[in-house]
Formats: structure tokens, C-alpha cells, sequence
């Protein structure tokens, strides 16, 4: 699995170079939104939309910026994860 990075989004591809998730951001200002994360539904279940969450935590702190959420998946990780999230939740 992998993960690229794409003008507002991040694209999870399987081993075989199959697209099977992706997360939608919106940059506004020096905060990132994500508005959508989804998994084909046959990957579902085994941890991936976990990924592309921490890839958007990675290129936040990576670009100094903050992190949102619309997208409940994202929303519901980031208030479990709170604590560990602080230098990047808005």
C-alpha cells in the first residue's frame, strides 16, 4: 500500500497499483480541512482510511499547518486521538 499525494487529495493505491481510497482536503489559509475519506469496499475494515489520515497528519506537520475535520471518520480519529494530535488540531 501507498500513499500520493494530489492537489487536494491524498490517493491510497494497493500493490498492484489499483486506486482504492482516497481523502479530500481543502487548504485554507494555514489550516487543512479534510471533507472526505473513503475505501473501496472490499478493503474496508483493515485499518486504511487509517493511513490517509496519518498521511494528512504528516503533511501537516510537515507544512506547519492545522488540521480540521467535515468528514466524521477524520473528525471522530482526531477527538480519539486528541492528545498526540495537539501540535496539529486546530
Amino acid at each position: 500500500m501507498r500513499t500520493v499525494e494530489e492537489e487536494n487529495e491524498i490517493i491510497l493505491y494497493n500493490d498492484e497499483n489499483e486506486r482504492i481510497g482516497e481523502m479530500t482536503l481543502m487548504k485554507m489559509g494555514n489550516r487543512i480541512v479534510i471533507t472526505h475519506t473513503g475505501v473501496a469496499i472490499e478493503y474496508r475494515g483493515k485499518g486504511l482510511a487509517k493511513l490517509l489520515i496519518e498521511a494528512g497528519i504528516e503533511k501537516a506537520r510537515k507544512e506547519n499547518l492545522k488540521l480540521q475535520a467535515t468528514c466524521p471518520y477524520a473528525a471522530k480519529y482526531f477527538r480519539v486521538h486528541e492528545d498526540e494530535l495537539q501540535d496539529v488540531l486546530k
